[in-house]
């Protein structure tokens, strides 16, 4: 019998294997114009030329509700999921079976609904698991791991657990931080960066933004490993370049990623697919992430095929698999959290910054993620620190994720001399410290 076709269902980047192949990706998106139906990359490159023609909520918000205005034949969501699935099907050589590969997000109601549709597709149907799981399944050895994937239009973070089995704990999903909103965002700080450099804004044009928008997958992932891009963009005859630093696009997405760092457990291990970790500085913001390999979930898929192939045409949900016989990645042997910030640690005397020391004297110290002191709270105050000698405490002031000694910062908490505070998207250490007694220790 030969292998089904394993269809990963991100609408940020649908992902169609046969066998040991990747053999097509693309987003979940759609152009209708007339009796014109665009779909998948052709449609991306689309989008910004036509916006109001561009459909890209029909997988996230599967479903027969019906549009307001019917475009010719397709009346709702699930008939661009339709010809979505036909499209893959084609476009993959017409494979006999199916495995679909859906994230945490899919209602019991969606997941019906996708099931239903492909029975009336040109395959069959044989397997339904969990995304997440899959790709825990492939590496993840005993432990508590949480794994954070993004959609068009949403992050969604994952929770679970390994003993003698990979298993679905919880689902968090975080509405308005998927790809777009990320996009959104850094087309913002190009647009602001082409002004500032050559007084020519990219967005100020359907033509141009598309562009930018064309540019921006390549542009991120550049970025996540390089200092800078150059950004270049044609305009009729001439051509305006701009040069884009990684600093200044870990800066603008510090705020897009805000709303996900806050939903991280810390006491689970961060699994980042590969979409997420492509993001320049997601992976630097997360206490010690693990990238996962753009392939584990077909990994998974084939390794444990006889687990998730079940006859139709209602499939179960597999959101449990066998643990990994040989798990490349496992969980730190770490002390209990209650051990972490024991009582009797030695008060802090001094906090140290570069070579400057500041007293711990009563006086509140306001700390900001680019490496400034005061004694007055500024504009850009992360964190307060108040000490009195015998206990000193640090309080969050702004939404930056904050770690002391690589721990999220969730409230205010005691802190003590070893203690290092960092911020994410940031070089910037700041160390408690306690002065040595002239008479020696």
């Amino acid at each position: 019998m030969s292998q089904p076709c394993i269809i990963e269902l991100n609408d940020a980047d649908i992902r169609v294997h046969q066998g040991e192949r990747l053999v097509l990706h693309c987003p979940g998106v759609a152009v209708i114009q007339g009796d014109s139906l665009h779909l998948g990359e052709q449609a991306a490159g689309m989008t910004h030329l036509h916006p109001r023609q561009t459909y890209n909520r029909f997988w996230s918000a599967l479903s027969q509700d019906p549009w307001p205005s019917a475009a010719g034949a397709l009346r709702h969501n699930a008939d661009l999921a339709y010809q979505h699935l036909l499209s893959l099907h084609e476009r993959a050589g017409k494979p006999a079976e199916v495995i679909f590969a859906v994230p945490g997000s899919f209602s019991t109601a969606q997941l019906a609904l996708l099931l239903g549709i492909s029975q009336s597709c040109p395959f069959a149907a044989v397997g339904l698991v969990d995304t997440a799981v899959a790709a825990t399944a492939a590496v993840a050895g005993p432990g508590r791991y949480q794994h954070l994937d993004l959609q068009l239009h949403q992050a969604v973070l994952t929770r679970i657990d390994v003993n003698e089995q990979v298993e679905r704990h919880s689902v968090d999903v975080v509405e308005g931080c998927g790809v777009l909103a990320i996009h959104d965002a850094a087309a913002e700080l190009i647009s602001d960066t082409f002004i500032q450099q050559s007084r020519f804004d990219p967005l100020h044009r359907a033509e141009t933004e598309q562009a930018v928008y064309d540019q921006l997958p390549r542009c991120l992932v550049t970025l996540q490993t390089q200092p800078e891009v150059i950004l270049d963009i044609v305009v009729g005859s001439s051509r305006q370049q701009a040069r884009l630093t990684r600093d200044s696009m870990i800066e603008r997405l510090r705020r897009e990623f805000s709303a996900i760092l806050q939903r991280l457990e810390p006491d689970r291990m961060v699994l980042l697919s590969d979409r997420a970790a492509a993001l320049p500085g997601l992976s630097q913001a997360c206490a010690a992430p693990v990238a996962l390999a753009a392939d584990v979930v077909r990994r998974s898929c084939l390794l444990y095929l006889d687990r998730i192939r079940s006859a139709g045409p209602n499939l179960n949900f597999v959101t449990r698999l066998p643990a990994p016989q040989e798990a490349t990645l496992r969980m730190p042997e770490s002390e209990a959290p209650t051990a972490l910030h024991p009582t009797h640690l030695e008060p802090a005397t001094h906090l140290l910054h570069g070579y400057q020391a500041y007293p711990l004297n009563q006086r509140t110290l306001y700390l900001s993620a680019r490496g400034s002191v005061t004694t007055a709270r500024q504009p850009l105050s992360s964190c307060a620190i108040n000490g009195n000698g015998a206990d000193t405490q640090i309080t969050p002031l702004t939404d930056i994720t904050i770690y002391v000694d690589g721990e999220r910062l969730t409230g205010a908490r005691r802190i003590a001399a070893g203690d290092k505070i960092s911020f994410a998207g940031s070089d910037t250490v700041y160390s408690l410290i306690s002065t040595v007694r002239p008479d020696g220790p």
